[in-house]
């Protein structure tokens, strides 16, 4: 639509014909201006130029002038700059790429504002981000330098993990962070969005083992350092409505999943109840936006994400939370132990510690409603848990108590108790 918008606003701005144009010349330099750097990073350099091109249009939309420099034919450490001359006080458009390898096969306007620009895989961007900038109403009015402002046809993601809502007994260690619904390819000279899956890659700009430790580091207390990740422009605008949480921010179909994108983090996990069982992870997602009904990743902006689980970070049964790789951690003790003694006369707790809790539990004293002869030795009161019983002694003997756990523990054990020994 923008593109569209653009043409017949540069048709009607710069209606004229080749008769009418003055013979006046202006030389004219154009200096390519990188972006400024989001803040220090280790990787990619953000603000490297490796080769160029430069195209210049006439008011007809036709190519008057077009440039490329490569990497082999670029001065180091200096900024680039490519001098022409041009007609005085006549509109040209100039657009100018960066860092993407090849000479652009663009010889008119039309082509140029449908130009896709593709990544052979989502990290390829070694010898410099892909850029590239607009002009859309330049009017040489003398002999001057003009700049040329690059953009990154990227946004940065940097995102971080608050720990300090956790439970005390939850270890939330990342193993590795990815984009999901990681574009391929973006328009180089107009906003740009993932039109269908096949615009997408099977999978996106990943960082794993080293390159996610800052994950596991404080920078401020239960607070981690950030990860930085970078994808393509991706702007699919407002899909929802009135979402007023995160965790709305889901589809309740798959139409626009395969083409939004959105952060997914992998996970070990550990706590007094749910562990990950071997070779699977937990996994965490949420889509990006500029707010929570919106799916927009616009090029050269910084995004910082903060990713705070809370309680035992497993709340949500989701798309968002994913906990089919763990597993529950089992456990069953008996206390004070299997072989308990006593006096007549006193009362005597036996109880189960199981894990995960809320397992069910099922306590018989045996024979204890067949046998009058055990039934006079006892009475009992179950623990309102669920979990053990206190037994209330009258005279010499021994009581035996089954307790059986249920899913996903699945075990049983005795316990036995003599009076008056």
């Amino acid at each position: 639509m923008k593109c569209k918008y653009l043409l017949l606003m540069l048709a009607v701005a710069f209606s004229c014909s080749r008769e009418s144009l003055p013979k006046e010349n202006a030389q004219v330099c154009f200096s390519l201006c990188p972006p400024q750097a989001f803040t220090k990073a280790q990787d990619p350099d953000e603000v490297l130029i490796s080769d160029y091109n430069l195209l210049i249009y006439n008011c007809f939309g036709m190519l008057e002038e077009k440039v490329y420099v490569s990497s082999r034919a670029m001065e180091p450490q200096v900024q680039p700059q490519h001098a022409t001359i041009l007609l005085k006080d006549v509109p040209y458009i100039v657009l100018a790429a960066a860092n993407l390898g090849y000479e652009l096969p663009l010889m008119n306007l039309k082509e140029a504002l449908s130009y896709r620009f593709h990544l052979a895989y989502p990290d390829e961007f070694g010898t410099g981000m892909p850029m590239a900038a607009c002009l859309w109403e330049f009017t040489p009015h003398g002999n001057a330098t003009v700049s040329v402002p690059l953009e990154r046809l990227m946004a940065r993601i940097d995102v971080n993990i608050d720990r300090t809502a956790l439970d005390g007994d939850v270890r939330f260690e990342v193993t590795d962070i990815r984009i999901g619904g990681c574009a391929s390819s973006a328009l180089l000279f107009g906003t740009s969005k993932a039109e269908n899956k096949e615009q997408i890659f099977l999978q996106g700009y990943l960082k794993e083992g080293h390159q996610v430790d800052a994950l596991g580091k404080d920078a401020a207390p239960g607070i981690s350092e950030p990860v930085s990740l970078y994808l393509l422009e991706n702007c699919q605008g407002d899909l929802l409505e009135n979402v007023d949480s995160d965790s709305g921010k889901v589809f309740a179909d798959a139409t626009y999943r395969d083409i939004c994108s959105f952060i997914e983090i992998h996970a070990n996990y550990h706590s007094d109840s749910w562990e990950t069982a071997p070779g699977e992870r937990l996994i965490y997602r949420f889509y990006l936006g500029e707010d929570r009904n919106n799916f927009d990743v616009v090029r050269n902006c910084l995004y910082k994400v903060t990713v705070r689980p809370e309680g035992s970070g497993l709340c949500e049964d989701s798309w968002r939370v994913d906990k089919g790789g763990l597993k529950p951690k089992t456990r069953m003790e008996l206390h004070p132990a299997a072989y308990n003694e006593c006096a007549s006369g006193e009362d005597f707790h036996i109880w189960c510690d199981i894990t995960p809790k809320g397992t069910p539990v099922t306590i018989e004293p045996l024979a204890y409603d067949d046998d009058p002869r055990v039934t006079a030795l006892y009475d009992y009161t179950v623990d309102q848990d669920g979990c053990g019983l206190t037994i209330h002694t009258r005279k010499g003997g021994w009581i035996l108590v089954s307790f059986a756990a249920g899913e996903p523990v699945n075990r049983d054990t005795l316990a036995m108790l003599v009076v008056d020994p």
